[in-house]
């Protein structure tokens, strides 16, 4: 059976599925790119926390490292960490969510079809 027998509400249904499909790995994309920098983010905090109170420390500002103090540069990476960990559990939702989607409507879909198919029987 072609793209072209279905019934236009079947072939509205798949390209909704292609568009979650593509949103989900957007979604898996994002989210492991928030992963890998809350990752960074640990170890960088590691380091700074067993580093003296009197290290001279630097952060990259744009092409540039700046001199500035333990004590920011750990409160900016603590904010900058608790941002991306909400950041990451709002696309495991998503996910969650768009999974959630993509399963039903697949069902629909083949609910469709094999219904489809008995009636041309």
């Amino acid at each position: 059976m072609s793209t072209g027998e279905l019934p236009m509400n079947v072939q509205q249904q798949l390209a909704r599925l292609q568009q979650l499909q593509q949103t989900l790995s957007v979604l898996i994309s994002e989210k492991q790119r928030v992963q890998a920098e809350l990752e960074e983010i640990k170890l960088a905090l590691e380091e700074l926390s067993k580093a003296d109170e009197q290290v001279v420390v630097y952060k990259a500002v744009g092409p540039l490292l700046i001199q500035t103090t333990k004590e920011k540069v750990m409160a900016e990476l603590t904010e900058k960490r608790d941002l991306n960990d909400t950041r990451l559990k709002v696309l495991e939702r998503q996910e969650a969510r768009t999974r959630t989607q993509i399963s039903e409507l697949q069902k629909q879909i083949q609910s469709a079809v094999s219904g489809r198919g008995v009636e041309e029987s």
